[in-house]
């Protein structure tokens, strides 16, 4: 009886109060400022990324700083292919303004046959990446939540 009470203690919402509490609702990350509302967890974080989950829908978002920089032209011709079997295509791309930086975003369709996914990777010119990963479930409609976190973040 007690395992079963165990299973439904919400652990990652008590972590997740635990971590506003000491950290506030930012974390930094290379040389940004990343926004992590109250409903967002904390999953990994390290001093040039870091893994957040939306508590209440499990869309995830990955912010990391790249050492390895190449052109953004170069990244954006890597991430923007479309697959040949129509599994994978690019439905937009989109350029906004992001800490005085310009940030590429490239929103895909993944199609599996039995279910879609709608990631979305984005890079600026000083190579901070950011990726959307919405839960299995989620519908297209994540986007401007994501394109609203972009607009927050800040350059230390």
């Amino acid at each position: 009886m007690f395992l079963v009470v165990l299973h439904f203690i919400p652990v990652h919402r008590i972590e997740a109060y635990y971590w506003h509490l000491r950290h506030g609702s930012s974390v930094a990350i290379g040389s940004y400022r990343f926004p992590v509302p109250k409903q967002w967890y904390v999953k990994y974080i390290s001093a040039d990324d870091v893994l957040l989950v939306n508590l209440d829908n499990g869309d995830g978002i990955t912010v990391r700083t790249n050492p390895h920089r190449f052109p953004l032209q170069d990244w954006e011709s890597a991430v923007s292919h479309s697959m040949p079997d129509g599994s994978t295509k690019v439905l937009r791309r989109k350029e906004l303004q992001v800490s005085g930086e310009t940030m590429v975003c490239i929103e895909k369709n993944l199609d599996t046959k039995a279910v879609r996914f709608y990631p979305i990777e984005c890079r600026s010119e000083s190579a901070l990446e950011v990726t959307f990963q919405p839960y299995i479930f989620s519908t297209k409609d994540h986007d401007q939540m994501f394109y609203s976190f972009l607009q927050q973040v800040r350059k230390l």
